[in-house]
């Protein structure tokens, strides 16, 4: 077993009055009163009984106490299970049981008041289990993924090697501590000695840039596509240092147009299983590489297997799925774990992402690949987002059905689409019906609900 000095502890004393984290109120933290309250965290919870390798979930509106109670349980040795407040309470109580929590802090569950600590003896085992994140679900029941504090440390680091971050700067806590992007930025930020920005639930992402100055960001497709359409936007982010975009596909279109916004994007590609990214555009990187998921973060860490699918390994991989108390990791041969995507490297040795194996479908007699059609039909002017689901049909077996979000204006008729996609797609992959994007479904998370989208297209025929 090896361990790290904590981050916390370390930019505690090295740097004390630096700005740690960033919030709405007066109640900003430097990292000596970081440090204290992670502490005092640990100390009420060791007080109510909770021992090193329970499970404690963590569920609350305001993000700054989050941070505070993840990094608390975290330094305590015990296990941080954020969970996301706007779950249905059935669903929530089962993903308790499901891993075994001791208990769950809600908002005011803890107090973060105690005398100050030595910042020269707290170190981390890289190998203690520190979170569980569940994964989004978008293709089955949601699974408890298992992390060690050194999966979230290395990535990291790895991160910040490829999109550089020190001290002073300023990483807006945009996306929710219950995707491991989430908690990824609090990791990056400690380890580079740089602020978490940690805004109201709710609260606008320009908003929050402009008023307490945010460097970085890390953004989903949905949020793009918004600050896309908001002029405040265009200046406010082109002055930042760096947005990192993931959580799935982003389209064509948006890259394109976040690049003649002058925004510092980086294209990633990761998962809940290997600590947010595995590989990334560099800093500058031009729109042809943009297009791409990047190269890996670490060299020998991503592989294409023999039938197309992505293969992982590395210092940020997971420890694995717990399921019925025991972890479980499905690998293949010399620990390379299936990530159920298909990709390939260019001869630039940038990874391109073709879809989930999963998502792949029959027409016909034909196998369609929907991600494939979403990126032809991101091409057709005016699209800015796309996404094909399988209908099934009593002649072919299935049919493609396309959603499309358009950049204000209507979609074109049938015809002009199949038109612009010929020269692209097989006739037989064309959707055969195009359909607008709902207004009434919850896109506001990092995937796209296929099922929801699929219900959708049934219920419209």
């Amino acid at each position: 077993m090896s361990d790290i000095p904590c981050p916390i502890a370390h930019w505690a004393q090295a740097e004390p009055e630096r700005l740690a984290i960033l919030t709405p109120d007066t109640c900003c933290y430097t990292y000596s009163a970081y440090h204290d309250a992670v502490g005092a965290v640990a100390a009420q919870l060791s007080g109510d009984g909770v021992q090193p390798g329970d499970v404690v979930a963590v569920s609350s509106p305001s993000p700054a106490e989050q941070i505070l109670a993840m990094m608390g349980i975290m330094r305590l040795g015990a296990i941080a299970a954020p969970v996301a407040l706007r779950i249905p309470s059935a669903a929530r109580s089962d993903r308790l049981r499901r891993i075994g929590a001791r208990r769950l802090l809600t908002e005011g569950g803890i107090d973060i008041a105690g005398p100050p600590r030595a910042t020269n003896a707290v170190r981390m085992p890289t190998d203690h289990p520190a979170t569980i994140v569940f994964t989004s679900g978008t293709s089955g029941e949601p699974k408890a993924a298992l992390h060690a504090y050194g999966n979230h440390y290395h990535a990291a680091q790895a991160a910040n090697r490829n999109m550089p971050l020190a001290p002073g700067d300023r990483w807006l806590l945009s996306l929710g501590l219950h995707h491991v992007a989430g908690i990824a930025i609090l990791f990056r930020c400690m380890v580079a000695g740089a602020a978490i920005v940690a805004p109201d639930v709710g609260g606008g992402i320009v908003e929050a840039v402009e008023r307490y100055g945010v460097t970085h960001c890390s953004l989903v497709s949905t949020q793009l596509y918004r600050l896309l359409g908001d002029s405040a936007a265009h200046s406010a982010l082109a002055g930042m240092k760096g947005i990192l975009l993931g959580g799935g596909a982003i389209s064509e279109a948006l890259i394109r147009r976040a690049v003649a916004r002058g925004w510092p994007i980086h294209t990633s590609y990761g998962l809940t299983e290997t600590a947010a990214q595995i590989a990334a555009t560099e800093p500058g990187a031009p729109l042809d590489t943009l297009i791409t998921s990047g190269r890996p973060l670490q060299p020998g860490t991503i592989r294409i297997a023999e039938d197309g699918e992505i293969l992982v390994r590395g210092d940020g991989l997971f420890q694995g799925y717990l399921r019925d108390g025991r972890v479980e990791r499905p690998e293949v041969e010399e620990g390379w774990f299936p990530t159920g995507d298909l990709g390939r490297f260019d001869s630039e040795g940038r990874l391109h992402v073709g879809g989930r194996k999963d998502n792949r479908f029959v027409c016909g007699g034909e196998n369609i690949q929907p991600e494939g059609l979403e990126r032809a039909l991101c091409r057709v002017p005016g699209v800015v987002d796309a996404l094909v689901v399988p209908i099934e049909d009593a002649e072919f077996g299935h049919i493609p059905v396309a959603f499309l979000r358009m950049d204000g204006g209507p979609i074109p008729s049938p015809d002009k689409l199949r038109t612009h996609l010929v020269g692209e797609l097989e006739r037989f992959s064309i959707p055969k019906r195009f359909l607008a994007w709902p207004k009434d479904i919850d896109d506001d998370v990092s995937k796209a609900d296929r099922a929801a989208f699929a219900r959708r297209a049934r219920g419209s025929l």
